[in-house]
This record gives structure tokens, C-alpha cells and sequence, in this order.
């Protein structure tokens, strides 16, 4: 039988979405990773997550882990808002542990995404552009654009390439989850330009902009200290308890 079967968002572009889930960067012994709406064969443990997959980590508790003997939630986007609705209740009933990438959210041990593990945070380079824009692929129809700042999207490319882009900057500029999470564990400056409350949840909030006008906005980014050790010592922390498990 499996140890453990990774539960996450497979098949879509979003390069944050493909390098969230924990199964990445930890031991958890023998393991095979599926997409959500796919059913886990038998194993010890089910991990949901990471990412802004609250609904379906509801539906794969309910429909397609029943083959698990135990489920945990990994960093998952879970707001106030979902804690108070009756299906958490269902999810809170159904998992071992649930986590969640948001601050302070009732009922849930605070766990950034795991994605903060990857070597590729190890020995970020120096910048070599004063200021990048990383983007989101289907958020962005009316983020403005300026002459001579370069541009990446969060559907191109790899991590590692997302992360050497960000690394470029001694500002990045971005409406991307991943891109303000990732900026930050890199120790950059940034300043996030959001589109939805999830962006407001860090521990430490980056500093906002407004998304038709940021470039008046940007001497006001800011770096956040120990963005990086804080998430991977939370990751390994929780790891530990997973594994724990009986």
C-alpha cells in the first residue's frame, strides 16, 4: 500500500498552482501525486493542497479519499468566511490536521505555502533591474504597463524561471499570489497590486498599490523580514506532526 497520496492542482498553467504541493519538497515515504477530481487509491494519509483550492479539498474529503486512512489539509487558501460555512465542518470532521496559508484564520494552524522550501530560496542572486512586473495570466486586463519595466506571467516558464525573473528586481510589482509570496521569501521589495481579499492574509502584508496607477506608489514598497525562515520552519514543524500521525 502507498504512504501518501498528494492531492493538488495538476493540469493548470499557473506556476504557482504546480509548485505548491508539499510533495515536492518532503519525505513521506513511499508516494504518488493526483489531481483533484481523481480518486486516491489506498494508502496512510491523503494530503490536500497547497494552494486556493478550499472547494476542492471539500469535494475530495467528501468524494475521492474514502480509500485514504487519513487526510490532511497542506496550506490551503481557507478565509474566516469558509471556516464559518457548514463545509468546513464536514472538512474540519474529515481531516486529521487542516492548515492553511492565511494568518489567523480560526481552527486552522497557520502553514505558508510549502513552496518556501525550495532550494531555489537558498542563494537568491543579487538584482540587476531596478523594478519587474510579474503578472497575472488572467487578472491583468487592466494592470498598467510602463516603458522599460520588463514583464513575466505566472503561466510562463518554470519556477525556477519565475523565481530568477523576481530575483531580477530590487523591486517587483505583481498581482500574483505567488509572485507577492515568493518576491517576499527573496527579500525583495515589493508591491502588490490585488485583486482579491487572499492577498491580505499574510502574516506580514506587503505594501499595496493601486493597479491602474502603481508606478506612483512605488517608493512606498517594502521588504519583510524573515519571510522565508518563518514559512520553511512552520513547513518542517508540520511535517513533523504528519508524519507523527497514527
Amino acid at each position: 500500500m502507498l504512504d501518501t497520496t498528494l492531492i493538488h492542482r495538476r493540469s493548470d498553467a499557473n506556476i504557482g498552482d504546480l509548485a505548491c504541493t508539499p510533495g515536492h519538497y518532503f519525505d513521506f515515504g513511499v508516494q504518488n501525486m493526483i489531481a483533484f477530481g481523481q480518486e486516491s487509491p489506498a494508502c496512510k494519509r491523503a494530503i490536500l493542497g497547497g494552494g486556493q483550492v478550499y472547494n476542492d479539498c471539500v469535494d475530495a474529503a467528501i468524494y475521492h479519499t474514502s480509500h485514504a486512512a487519513l487526510r490532511i489539509v497542506w496550506g490551503v487558501g481557507i478565509s474566516p468566511k469558509n471556516v464559518a460555512d457548514f463545509s468546513f465542518d464536514i472538512l474540519e470532521g474529515s481531516c486529521a490536521l487542516v492548515s492553511s496559508r492565511n494568518w489567523n484564520v480560526p481552527r486552522c494552524e497557520y502553514v505558508p505555502c510549502a513552496s518556501a522550501m525550495s532550494p531555489l530560496f537558498d542563494r537568491g542572486p543579487a538584482p540587476t533591474r531596478d523594478v519587474v512586473l510579474f503578472s497575472h495570466a488572467k487578472k491583468s486586463a487592466a494592470l498598467a504597463r510602463y516603458d522599460g519595466i520588463p514583464e513575466m506571467s505566472n503561466h510562463s516558464g518554470s519556477m525556477a524561471d519565475a523565481v530568477a525573473f523576481l530575483a531580477s528586481g530590487a523591486t517587483v510589482v505583481t498581482n500574483s499570489f505567488h509572485g507577492t509570496y515568493w518576491a517576499m521569501c527573496l527579500g525583495r521589495k515589493v508591491l502588490c497590486l490585488p485583486f482579491s481579499h487572499k492577498f491580505r492574509q499574510f502574516k506580514d502584508n506587503p505594501v499595496f498599490g493601486d493597479p491602474l496607477n502603481w508606478r506612483k506608489s512605488l517608493h512606498l514598497a517594502e521588504s519583510r523580514a524573515d519571510v522565508l525562515h518563518d514559512a520553511r520552519a512552520r513547513n518542517v514543524s508540520f511535517h513533523e506532526k504528519v508524519m507523527n500521525l497514527t
